[in-house]
């Protein structure tokens, strides 16, 4: 039987396990009950994506976002995974398809809403379908103690019954002791293996700066947002705040997207401003608590809390969505008193929603708790001592924070606040990003294809596909022939995640995406401008092909960059003379008619000539 490891490499192109992924991952599969807290980041989609697909049969995943199950849906569909959603956003037509392959024995992930499992033409389902595995993401929401409560979570106990009580895994990056409790208790979880990865994220600069009138606000947002690089999210506490800072950021800042997102916008307009938030570098989000459950960017680098939240669970899910890929990002408190006095508005209105759900005694307790955990977040907006050791501590993690970058920890050794260290990529990480991106043009122009295409041209397949559409004469067809399919199709994503591509759906087609460039990616590709930091750690899914010998690429190396039809053999380059004064103005030249070339064509310099063929 292949090691768990084998399966991570074949089916999703990663390396390795991140922290206590193996052991959560093992646990379910020896279908124990599972709760999992792991930070934001730390990879907790593949502990329920990675069994469910190595194990056969129904394996369902409980999300809150209807964005987010797409993502994901269509990220396993790319790696050959079969996984289906049924949501609202679906018409009528593509629900009944989805429910009539569950009725013939669907086996793979299905991705539904907490609310589906009540919709009149699923709950018949209930009592017959018989997952082997029950996934709950965004599990703290099941908790009224928790920071993002969810009436419709809290019910799950009841759908796990009538599932039959499948083996369950719950995660969440936020769950203090109280909620985790919760969530075992109203999951009926049975003697749950109970992993927590610790809450540090020694990336993140947590900082808070106290400003005594709320008209002074807006002057220092912007003085931060003319230092601060990168993408980025700023959350208000009110819609009219975020409308407010949507319209003076986009005076302020003409050249900078804005996007601002709250749940006074119709769906259409909100999911538009999520996608091209996510799609764009060094867009801004202006936005209520309403935004950002699953957000996948991973290069925010700050997040900007124009007020306060309510909770520091809150706080820390909100502020985390910043350095996802591991770079330094700044997470900012503008603190003023008068924010206080908006959260206790919304303490007052606590079971206002649902009159009928909360007698008076359980309204007064959920105040009394709420009010507290308010306290919690002043204190950390007005505390001395280290704030991310604070958080910690909060959260019962015991780890003791060393060489902390926080406002207080700086201030107290002295350090000042310097400029974010330049990040500059080795060439040989710069070459591989562009031949992803020459990849993706270079199979465009012959129709609209997905990433699996993509990735099946320049890792040099031979398929049906291939040869009907003449693939195998692109100058990009086995580009990357040293790298698995798999491997590619996942640096295809993270091209993707980094703004350089995109997927989108073809006019009329629903849920088969093609794969574009973005204009930052044709920049990119042709050289005007650097690939951005975020993707420092490409290489790390990469086989490390660039550094194999000869020998190793075997007699049709396609992984050295070129059609293998026309170049067979290798070649092995002897190291090159010095070039005399005339050969070396000769050499310039074309280089220079070369960069002309790519600039026309819209390619690499090195897809047209290669330096050592002009030498």
């Amino acid at each position: 039987m292949p090691d768990l490891r084998d399966h991570l490499q074949s089916l999703f192109g990663l390396d390795d396990f991140r922290p206590a992924q193996r052991e959560v991952i093992e646990d379910v599969l020896a279908r124990r009950d599972v709760l999992c807290v792991m930070p934001t980041g730390a990879g907790k989609s593949l502990c329920y994506q990675l069994p469910a697909t190595v194990q056969p049969g129904l394996s369902i995943v409980v999300s809150p976002l209807i964005s987010l199950m797409q993502d994901q849906v269509q990220q396993l569909r790319d790696q050959n995974i079969s996984a289906a959603l049924l949501n609202s956003s679906l018409p009528a037509s593509a629900q009944r398809h989805v429910i009539a392959q569950l009725e013939d024995g669907f086996q793979g992930l299905l991705y539904v809403a907490p609310e589906r499992f009540y919709a009149p033409n699923f709950q018949p389902l209930l009592d017959r379908l018989r997952p082997n595995l029950f996934a709950i993401d965004e599990a703290h929401c099941i908790s009224s103690w928790g920071h993002d409560f969810r009436p419709e979570y809290s019910r799950l106990g009841e759908v796990r019954q009538k599932l039959g009580s499948p083996p369950t895994i719950a995660l969440t990056a936020t769950a203090t002791e109280d909620v985790r409790a919760d969530i075992i208790r109203l999951l009926a979880l049975g003697d749950p293996r109970v992993y927590i990865t610790g809450f540090d994220r020694p990336n993140l600069r947590y900082e808070c700066r106290t400003i005594a009138k709320v008209e002074a606000k807006d002057q220092e947002l912007l003085k931060l947002l003319a230092d601060l690089p990168g993408s980025g999210i700023i959350y208000c506490s009110t819609r009219k705040n975020v409308d407010k800072l949507a319209v003076l950021l986009k005076s302020a800042f003409p050249q900078r997207p804005v996007f601002p997102y709250h749940a006074g916008f119709d769906q259409d307009t909100r999911t538009d401003n999520q996608d091209a938030f996510m799609q764009t570098p060094s867009a801004v989000a202006v936005a209520t608590n309403a935004f950002g459950m699953g957000i996948n960017k991973s290069d925010v680098r700050f997040v900007i809390h124009y007020n306060i939240p309510g909770t520091l669970e809150a706080y820390y899910q909100e502020a985390g969505r910043a350095g996802r890929d591991g770079l330094p990002s700044r997470c900012i408190v503008l603190f003023s008193y008068q924010d206080r006095y908006t959260q206790e508005y919304f303490i007052e209105h606590i079971g206002q929603e649902n009159p009928d759900h909360l007698d008076d005694q359980r309204i007064t307790e959920l105040q009394d708790h709420a009010r507290a955990k308010l306290e919690m977040v002043i204190q950390y907006a007005r505390t001395h001592r280290c704030r991310r050791q604070m958080i910690l501590d909060y959260f019962e993690d015991e780890s003791e924070v060393a060489n902390c970058c926080c406002d207080v920890c700086r201030r107290e050794s002295g350090r000042g606040i310097e400029s974010e260290q330049t990040i500059i990529l080795p060439e040989q990480l710069v070459t591989l990003i562009r031949k992803l991106l020459s990849g993706i043009a270079r199979v465009s122009i012959r129709g609209q294809f997905g990433v699996a295409t993509v990735a099946d041209v320049l890792g040099g397949a031979e398929n049906e596909k291939v040869e009907r559409w003449r693939f195998d004469q692109l100058s990009v067809y086995g580009l990357l022939h040293a790298h698995p399919i798999k491997r590619i199709v996942a640096m295809l994503h993270r091209v993707m995640e980094a703004g350089l591509a995109i997927q989108r759906d073809p006019d009329g087609v629903k849920f088969r995406p093609v794969i574009d460039l973005t204009p930052y990616g044709i920049s990119v590709m042709i050289g005007e401008q650097p690939p951005p930091p975020i993707l420092a750690d490409l290489l790390g899914l990469a086989l490390r092909s660039d550094s194999l010998t000869p020998h190793e690429l075997g007699s049709n190396p396609r992984g050295l960059g070129t059609n293998p039809q026309a170049s067979p053999k290798v070649t092995i380059l002897q190291p090159d003379a010095p070039l005399d004064a005339d050969a070396s103005g000769r050499f310039e030249r074309l280089r220079q008619v070369r960069l002309e070339l790519a600039r026309q064509k819209q390619l690499p310099a090195y897809c047209i000539c290669h330096d050592s063929n002009n030498r």
